[in-house]
């Protein structure tokens, strides 16, 4: 009896000993492991973070890349522990590692109208650059003709792109022809057949010439002109300084007009004034 009880006693001595031992043994090693800082990686080439964390007895674990403007690619764009911090040898120090600005691709513009090119710009994460304009036959006015950087390369993002946009078909050059002494229908009818664009008429006052005769022109006569120049007009009128829109020559006007009975023929003269009230 007294050695069956004399034996569990003696192997739970000798299991307490034991691990007493070893938990003396374990606090003594750690106790003695040598303790560093962690230096500043932030913002250092991986080559000098992975030789530094070598040589310091730690273990560099990358989690991660991203892009990062101000950061160059390879570079470190954080770590923890924290720089400053003291560890022990052996521990592993985090660092998320930069790719460096972001390279987009650069679409392509061309024979885009210029407000769908600066959205499809700013959806590339792109910016508008120098916009310069030039007559093209090839392309619709308002729409892209070149652009730089060129389609499909690459560039940072936030680069700018310059653009080239079509003003249309070049306008033709021609020569103004003499209005002067015609009468308004008339000078207005050479001025369209020419696809020139009437834009302004006025009146002006020459008791000595008959009404609605062109006093004066705007450009001279022999001016070279394109098919967009602006044609203004001084039409003989007692109205002095009245202005007449030029889409009310071509503008329908009804009138009515009652014969006395009879059988004789009889003769009606009517004469029209582009400068008064609109008849409905």
């Amino acid at each position: 009896m007294k050695s069956f009880v004399k034996y569990p006693i003696i192997f739970i001595i000798c299991f307490c000993l034991a691990g007493g031992a070893v938990f003396y043994t374990i606090k003594l090693f750690t106790q003695r492991a040598q303790e560093v800082v962690v230096p500043q990686l932030t913002g250092q080439n991986i080559i000098y973070v992975l030789e530094t964390l070598t040589r310091l007895g730690l273990n560099a674990q990358l989690y991660g890349t991203s892009y990062d403007d101000t950061v160059s690619k390879y570079a470190v764009l954080s770590q923890n522990p924290a720089p400053g911090t003291t560890i022990k040898k052996g521990r592993d120090v985090i660092i998320y590692i930069s790719k460096g600005k972001k390279h987009n691709v650069v679409p392509d513009l061309r024979k885009l109208e210029l407000s769908q090119a600066l959205i499809t710009l700013e959806r590339h994460e792109l910016q508008k650059g120098h916009l310069s304009h030039t007559y093209s036959a090839q392309t619709e006015a308002g729409h892209i003709l070149r652009q730089y950087p060129m389609p499909f390369s690459t560039a940072l993002k936030g680069t700018a792109c310059n653009l080239l946009v079509s003003r249309g078909p070049a306008p033709r050059k021609l020569i103004m022809p003499t209005l002067l002494a015609l009468p308004l229908n008339r000078a207005a009818q050479l001025v369209e057949q020419m696809n020139l664009k009437l834009a302004n008429i006025q009146a002006g006052q020459d008791t000595g010439k008959n009404r609605s005769v062109v006093l004066s022109q705007t450009p001279a006569p022999g001016s070279q002109v394109t098919d967009i120049t602006p044609i203004s007009l001084v039409v003989n009128h007692q109205g002095k300084g009245r202005v007449l829109d030029p889409n009310r020559l071509h503008q329908m006007r009804m009138f009515s007009f009652r014969l006395e009975p009879g059988f004789l023929k009889s003769h009606i003269r009517i004469e029209t004034d582009y400068f008064g009230p609109a008849i409905d």
